[in-house]
C-alpha cells in the first residue's frame, strides 16, 4: 500500500501522540490505584507525572499538523486546548500533590479519551475510508472530553479552597473555554452519525 508524504506524516505523528497516552494509561494499569493515592510514595511523581509531561509536550505536535495545514482543525482551538491542560498539570498539579484524587481523575480521563483519539486518528490514516474508527471516536469523544475538562475544573477549584481564593475566578472561566470546543466535537458526532442519503436511481 503506498502512502504519500502528508498521510505518511499524520500516521506517524498520531501514532507518536497515541503512544505517548497509552502509556499514561499503561502505567494506571500497572502501578494502580493504591501505588498513586499512597501519600507516604513519591510514585506518582516519579512514573505518572513523567508520563503525563512526555504527552502532553508530544500532544503539541497536533497543533503544528493544523498550522501547516496537514489537518482541518483550528489552530486557536488546539491552542487552547494543549496550554489549558499543560497550565493544570505544571501550574496546578503541584498545589493539590500528585495523588490527590481530583489530579488522577483528570489524567485518566486526558490519557483514555486522547489514547481512543490518536489511536482513531491512525487507523483512518491506515484504513481510510471506514466508518468504524470515527464511530468509536465520535461516541468515546464526547464523553471523556467533559469528564477531563470537569476534572481540570476541579483541581482548580481544589487548589483554590487550599488558600489561594483567587483561582476561583479561574474555576468560572473553565465553561467559556469548554463550550465552543464541546459544539465542534458535538458537530462532528452529529454530521458522522447523520443518515446517509441515498443516490437517486435516474429513470430510463
Amino acid at each position: 500500500m503506498k502512502m504519500s508524504a502528508k498521510k505518511f506524516s499524520l500516521v506517524a505523528t498520531n501514532l507518536a501522540m497515541f503512544s505517548a497516552w497509552a502509556h499514561v494509561i499503561y502505567v494506571f494499569a500497572t502501578v494502580g490505584l493504591d501505588g498513586l493515592t499512597d501519600r507516604e510514595s513519591d510514585t506518582c511523581e516519579v512514573r505518572l507525572r513523567p508520563a503525563l509531561y512526555l504527552a502532553l509536550a508530544i500532544s503539541t505536535v497536533e497543533l503544528f499538523t493544523c498550522m501547516v495545514g496537514l489537518t482541518r482543525s483550528h489552530p486557536m482551538q488546539v491552542l487552547l486546548f494543549t496550554t489549558v491542560r499543560a497550565g493544570v498539570e505544571l501550574l496546578v498539579t503541584p498545589l493539590i500533590n500528585c495523588n490527590s484524587w481530583q489530579h488522577l481523575f483528570t489524567a485518566f480521563c486526558w490519557s483514555l479519551g486522547d489514547a481512543v483519539r490518536f489511536g482513531c486518528f491512525t487507523l483512518d490514516g491506515l484504513f481510510p475510508g471506514g466508518t468504524m474508527a470515527k464511530s468509536i471516536r465520535y461516541t468515546v469523544g464526547p464523553v471523556m472530553f467533559p469528564l477531563g475538562t470537569f476534572g481540570e475544573m476541579l483541581m482548580v477549584i481544589r487548589a483554590a479552597m487550599e488558600g489561594r481564593p483567587t483561582l476561583f475566578v479561574a474555576a468560572a472561566l473553565w465553561p467559556a473555554g469548554f463550550y465552543p470546543l464541546m459544539k465542534q466535537l458535538l458537530n462532528q458526532r452529529r454530521k458522522h452519525f447523520a443518515p446517509k442519503k441515498k443516490p437517486e436511481m435516474k429513470s430510463v
